[in-house]
């Protein structure tokens, strides 16, 4: 189980600095707004979610004889999300402190001429303070790096939970006696 981990966690992790790549050169060169750059930015985060499906379906068929719990699928493949987690979060604290560092403050720039056109005045002088507020954490490495690392896990377990219930099967004596 150990290579099948380390295998399909380092292929999600590769998976994952590519589609940072290729993301970053698409928002730099096709200079697409902010609303589609959340959606793409989603999209290459959730995309190497994948190789967690691969690699439970693998475990099964090739190692498993066909069959698999869902608490063993759910194991292997929360297993699998900690390369991915660990990279994404890597990448995405070096962007942001040493390739993009106004990152943070361009989103919170749009985000606030967004509140401005829709709150009224006084809730939108809370709003933009709030914003701020949430800048200045946002610019610490640990609390960045923490954060994507709570949000990529997030998602992969979940990504995880969806492979385990596809991909479970009990053995002909389970079911049999059931």
């Amino acid at each position: 189980m150990k290579k099948i981990v380390i295998r399909y966690g380092a292929y999600a992790g590769l998976f994952e600095l590519i589609c940072f790549i290729l993301t970053w050169l698409i928002i730099d060169i096709a200079h697409v707004g902010h609303k589609a750059q959340g959606i793409i930015g989603w999209f290459t985060i959730l995309c190497p979610m994948i190789f967690v499906y691969f690699g439970i379906r693998y475990y099964r068929d090739q190692f498993n004889n066909g069959y698999i719990s869902f608490f063993q699928a759910l194991k292997l493949g929360v297993l699998i999300v900690i390369l991915p987690t660990i990279s994404f979060a890597i990448i995405e604290t070096v962007y942001v402190l040493y390739i993009d560092p106004k990152f943070y403050e361009n989103i919170a720039l749009y985000d606030i001429a967004q509140y401005r056109k829709t709150l009224p005045p006084a809730e939108f002088a809370a709003k933009a303070k709030e914003i701020q507020q949430s800048l200045v954490m946002y610019k610490n490495p640990l609390y960045n790096f923490m954060g994507m690392i709570f949000t990529i896990g997030f998602l992969g377990i979940i990504a995880t939970i969806i492979s385990a219930l596809l991909l479970f099967r009990r053995t002909k004596k389970t079911v049999a006696m059931a």
